[in-house]
């Protein structure tokens, strides 16, 4: 009979195989290269949803709704096992990083239109009235201001982002997941692999906690600053 208990030992014994470090590395690389583009699909998507151009609302609705309403899983497949039924065919990287980017960008996207909301809305007019573009006024002026207010939730996105990365296995991704899932079957030991694998998750979604909140510090201590951004911000005031 299998033992539940999963010692230290065992632990960094298997953590440092080769095969393990190169599916923690993977799991590490999607997690950072989805989470780029998450960011980069929500606020592209909340900048579109705060439009006065009503198609571009539509189309940030239409995208919100549909990929936070579908299981990340079938969309993994859509990209995988569909798009080669019309002779697209990607590489399973390629597929984890593209589902876990939009999906997270789905709910980044309110996460983002909230934060910049907060923003009381003279400041945008005062930069508008300073000549800047609507555009430039967002990144000056209300981005800064607002990323106080965007800062946790996007620090709970990111985590699931993680969390979520473990869904590639499925598609033959060669992450965390992946090896623990083929260690319990080829060894016998499930309950071994599976804690491990749970505390490798653990580690990664306190690591991003952790720097989170190590960034909300240095920005409550004003020792991390936008000196640029910051004369600007007194002037849109």
């Amino acid at each position: 009979m299998e033992h539940a208990l999963v010692t230290a030992a065992d632990f960094f014994r298997t953590v440092v195989r080769e095969d393990f470090l190169a599916a923690i590395g993977m799991t590490v690389f999607l997690s950072l290269v989805s989470g780029f583009f998450a960011i980069l699909a929500g606020f592209l998507s909340a900048f579109m949803g705060m439009s006065a151009i009503r198609p571009l609302r539509w189309l940030s609705s239409v995208y919100i709704e549909l990929f936070r309403n579908t299981p990340l899983l079938i969309q993994l497949y859509i990209y995988y096992k569909g798009l080669q039924s019309i002779g697209i065919i990607l590489d399973p990287v390629i597929c984890g990083i593209l589902g876990l980017s939009l999906y997270t960008g789905a709910y980044l996207s309110e996460v983002f239109r909230s934060g910049l909301l907060s923003v009381p809305a003279n400041q945008l007019d005062a930069g508008l009235a300073m000549g800047l573009s609507r555009f430039e006024a967002y990144g000056l002026i209300l981005i800064p201001q607002a990323f106080r207010v965007i800062l946790p939730p996007l620090c709970n996105q990111m985590i699931n982002l993680t969390k979520n990365s473990s869904l590639v296995a499925f598609i033959t991704v060669e992450d965390i997941f992946y090896m623990v899932y083929k260690g319990a079957v080829d060894e016998f030991q499930p309950m071994k692999y599976f804690v491990i694998g749970a505390m490798l998750y653990v580690t990664l979604t306190l690591t991003i906690a952790a720097v989170t909140q190590l960034l909300d510090w240095l920005i409550d201590r004003r020792i991390l600053r936008f000196p640029a951004i910051a004369s600007v911000q007194e002037v849109a005031a």
